[in-house]
């Protein structure tokens, strides 16, 4: 019998399935590059339409079984993909094209959804970068509907499906065959098919590089969703061991049901505000009718992608009243504009660093016009008093108070107008650059609240890129540099009598909930797919001991030595009795 072998992924949906693989290669369709003779173009255009046509069709379905099947809100994801094909403007200008260039609807087709491609993929946003997928997706769709070839969506029932790369409408069909997990080579925890497989609660690992080249249809593999692994050639005690992990996780499971109405509090009773990240108005379901908590994190760049511009003072308006409204009386933290690269930004000349570069606070102090009207919609919508403003890529204290200077005239100009507003309202920065940690002291004294946005604060405080998988291991949220930072971030906080929470991954991140409480965060901020893992957590955890964890591992000098000290803990101390 052939060896056992471990292949590590990105963990994208938790769970645990023992199945057979099913190998699934997805058609690719070339386009045609030749020229048109005058007498063609009506009739290469007229298969164009009804590609189209067909394309919508296909989606309208997709999305009514998605709604059956995983409720409303993620039928949004098709939405967007139907949105696409009905735009008039973009339909009429591929048709322009083709009679003006006399080249195939193809070719113009596919060089117009290259160039959505690419605005999505100049975004630092990781959860936008994937909708690039979902624009690929489309365009196959009317690709292989004007090759006249047949949709594939057929696997082997109760399988374990392996494939380079999966669409949201792959996953949702697939879902007809009873599938136990899915494994890609390609896709990030973001991606819609991600997001489709959390919602039907089937395990996913993605990101494998190589996986669809290294397993054959039919061999019997383990998926574990938790630590993003695909075993293959199982030995019997390892299928031992992944049964009773898989008994256990129903126990698990349970408790989780059961916890998700609770406080939010440790064991000794020490409080712990657990919120959510919410990127998008349709995600609201979960807190109004799951989490029933604020919103620790509302990104905002949506808008300007929306509109493939900075969105106006009335849009913005109605969609944070819209935020305020239904997550009341429960505050929402709402982050001013993040977003940079030349694509992205009214500037025409390209960043060779754009992850340094004019993007966060920078752009709103440099484009004052475009933060008064956010700042303004953000005041208008704050009537209800549980509004916040939390500035993103704050480096010094002259540009915090320079934002509060344009606050101030922004409320001076409403007060005139006679318009109502919490002049109270509460503004925060995201401590996610090294110099404001260097200065958190001063810049504490500036504002009324912290949020560490760990993602970027452990990239420039490590010199890391995430993205290049050449170095990215070097990414560590436990590096002894990126704890004692953290800890220093909460004494001065506190030393001031303000709050500070993290809405970076690491709060999504099981095994740092104890880290980030015995650190002293006040508040977690994480992904909804996670809330009730990291509540019962908080509840399981006791306060007193989590802060002499943190006691322990703030003198370690090792990443290898800290993560090893957590793990114990969080095994002992949190997960007692599930081993999953």
């Amino acid at each position: 019998m052939a060896d056992e072998i471990i292949h590590k992924g990105i963990p994208a949906s938790p769970g645990i399935s023992i199945g057979k693989a099913y190998l699934y290669t997805r058609s690719t369709f070339e386009v045609d590059t030749e020229y048109l003779k005058s007498g063609e173009i009506e009739k290469d255009l007229d298969e164009f339409k009804k590609a189209l046509e067909l394309s919508k069709k296909e989606l309208i379905k997709i999305r009514e079984y998605s709604q059956e099947k995983i409720g409303k809100k993620n039928t949004l994801i098709f939405d967007a993909q139907i949105e696409i094909l009905n735009d008039r403007f973009f339909i009429a200008s591929i048709e322009n094209r083709v009679q003006n260039e006399k080249r195939t609807s193809s070719f113009i087709f596919d060089q117009e959804m290259k160039k959505l491609g690419e605005v999505l993929l100049s975004v630092q946003d990781e959860y936008l970068k994937e909708r690039v997928n979902d624009i690929n997706d489309v365009r196959n769709r009317v690709m292989r509907n004007m090759k006249k070839e047949k949709i594939v969506s057929k696997v082997e029932e109760y399988s374990i499906v392996i494939s380079h790369e999966l669409t949201p409408a792959d996953t949702i069909l697939f879902s007809k065959r009873k599938v136990q997990g899915y494994a890609t080579d390609k896709g990030g925890t973001t991606s819609h098919a991600a997001i489709v497989s959390r919602a039907l609660r089937v395990p996913a690992v993605v990101g494998m590089k190589d996986i669809s080249k290294s397993i054959v249809s039919g061999e019997l593999i383990i998926i574990d969703g938790f630590n993003g692994l695909i075993i293959t050639n199982p030995s019997e005690n390892t299928l031992s061991d992944y049964k009773i992990k898989f008994a256990e996780l129903k126990i698990y499971e349970k408790e989780l049901n059961e916890v998700i109405d609770l406080p939010s509090e440790t064991a000794d009773k020490k409080a712990v505000e657990l919120t959510a990240n919410i990127e998008f108005d349709e995600e609201i379901d979960f807190i109004v009718n799951t989490g029933h908590c604020g919103i620790g994190l509302y990104r905002t760049e949506h808008l300007f992608l929306e509109a493939g511009e900075f969105p106006s003072e009335e849009r913005q308006i109605e969609e944070y009243s819209h935020i305020a409204d239904m997550t009341y009386p429960n505050k929402v933290t709402i982050r001013t504009y993040d977003i940079g690269g030349d694509k992205l930004t009214p500037r025409s000349e390209k960043e060779d660093n754009p992850f340094l570069g004019w993007r966060g606070i920078r752009i709103c102090l440099d484009r004052v016009d475009i933060f008064k009207e956010q700042l303004s919609a953000l005041l208008i919508a704050s009537s209800k008093k549980n509004v916040r403003i939390l500035l993103p890529m704050i480096s010094s204290l002259i540009e915090v108070i320079k934002a509060k200077e344009i606050l101030k005239e922004v409320m001076e100009d409403l007060d005139k107008q006679n318009i109502h507003y919490d002049k109270n309202i509460e503004v925060g920065i995201m401590i996610e650059v090294p110099s404001a940690y260097f200065i958190a002291d001063e810049l504490a004294k500036e504002v009324d609240f912290f949020s560490i946005g760990t993602n970027d604060l452990i990239q420039y405080i490590l010199a890391v890129d995430r993205g290049n998988e050449y170095i990215s291991g070097l990414y560590q949220e436990f590096h002894p540099a990126v704890i004692r930072a953290i800890k220093s971030i909460a004494e001065s906080a506190h030393k001031n009598n303000i709050k500070i929470s993290v809405c970076g991954e690491m709060a999504s991140d099981p095994l740092a909930t104890a880290v980030l409480i015995g650190l002293g965060i006040d508040e977690l901020s994480v992904s909804p797919s996670v809330f009730s893992e990291i509540k019962r957590n908080i509840r399981k955890l006791n306060f007193e001991e989590a802060k002499v964890l943190c006691d322990d591992i703030i003198k370690l000098t090792k990443e290898i030595d800290i993560r090893t000290k957590v793990s114990e803990f969080y095994e002992e101390k949190i997960m007692v009795g599930i081993k999953y």
